[in-house]
């Protein structure tokens, strides 16, 4: 009862709060923000990467999007994307939320056209990964199964890898490049390279504005249709790359993260590989950081020790775990 009366009084005072309730980005924690704040850091990182356009700008997307949903195989109709305000989350795991807040904009607008590229795209992938040999991760089970899968010798090292903001620094020529190579693999029109590209002029409104990219309005936006897609597409190019010094059986990657056991590893041999991979990306116009020769690692939630073999759960820091009743329904 106790418990229930303490819930109730911290409901009531959210309720009697003037300040904004937040969601943090990759924990399940809350923040409490004044409007004021919400607003400045929003501003901040909106402008940072984005700029106004045009009132035409959302009617020439609307226009392009019903020509290419009326053609013979795609769709009777698409919906014109919404013109909701952006919300944000904050960053708290890798950055200090109290004393210097950042936060990610999260873009409700969604492209329509975006439901199209996402099964083209799942065909594509799909038709590539049983000849391409690849570990596009798309759970912490299937890190788990392949870190169960190789034995783990003694000299063995891990090399983890973060890709720095990846949604927002894919470029348009980026999938164009990923899907090259994929067309040996799987069948894909010219019609269905104009949806897939078409998905990714999006826009993003804030404060009753339009905003757009200060590079182009295409963009890979955080929650879109066929985002987590493209990435996996993306992924499995830069994997096809890597795998010309590191064996794909060695190597996996989730969206950002990335995950290597390199074998007989002297220090020699692994700064050799983390050079080529950090200018792999660098190619490709994207930013990432590596961390070599570790034997144990925190790779999405869970820890994988090369020392015993075993993996266990991981908690990002700042992350409070919340518990529920054994009793409760």
């Amino acid at each position: 009862m106790e418990f229930q009366q303490k819930l109730d009084k911290d409901l009531q005072k959210l309720k009697e709060s003037q300040k904004i309730i937040v969601s943090a980005d990759k924990t399940n924690n809350l923040y409490l923000l004044s409007k004021d704040e919400y607003k400045k850091i929003l501003a901040e990182n909106v402008t940072k990467t984005y700029k106004k356009c045009d009132a035409n700008a959302v009617d020439s997307i609307n226009m392009t999007s019903a020509v290419l949903a009326s053609q013979p195989q795609p769709d009777d109709r698409a919906e014109a994307p919404t013109t909701d305000n952006c919300p944000a989350t904050l960053k708290d795991h890798k950055s200090d939320p109290k004393n210097a807040p950042k936060c990610r904009p999260i873009n409700p607008a969604k492209n329509q056209i975006g439901k199209i590229s996402k099964a083209t795209l799942e065909k594509v992938i799909g038709d590539m990964k049983p000849k391409s040999g690849p570990n596009p991760w798309k759970s912490t089970k299937d890190a788990i199964e392949w870190f169960k899968t190789p034995s783990q010798e003694n000299k063995a090292k891990f090399i983890k890898s973060d890709i720095a903001e990846l949604h927002p620094s894919i470029t348009e020529s980026l999938p164009t490049r990923a899907i090259n190579p994929a067309k040996t693999h799987a069948e894909i029109s010219d019609e269905e390279l104009k949806i897939i590209t078409h998905a990714k002029n999006s826009l993003l409104f804030s404060e009753g504005s339009a905003w757009e990219k200060k590079d182009g309005r295409f963009d890979v936006t955080m929650g879109s249709y066929d985002g987590a897609e493209t990435c996996e597409l993306v992924g499995l190019y830069l994997l096809h790359k890597i795998n010309q010094f590191v064996p794909a059986r060695q190597i996996g990657l989730y969206r950002d993260d990335g995950l290597a056991i390199i074998p007989n590893a002297t220090g020699h041999k692994v700064d050799q590989i983390r050079k080529r991979i950090i200018q792999i990306f660098k190619d490709e116009g994207l930013k990432i950081t590596v961390e070599p020769n570790l034997r144990i690692a925190d790779f999405l939630d869970i820890t994988m020790n090369l020392e015993n073999g075993k993996y266990s759960p991981y908690m990002k820091p700042n992350s409070t775990p919340l518990y529920v009743n054994a009793q409760s329904n």
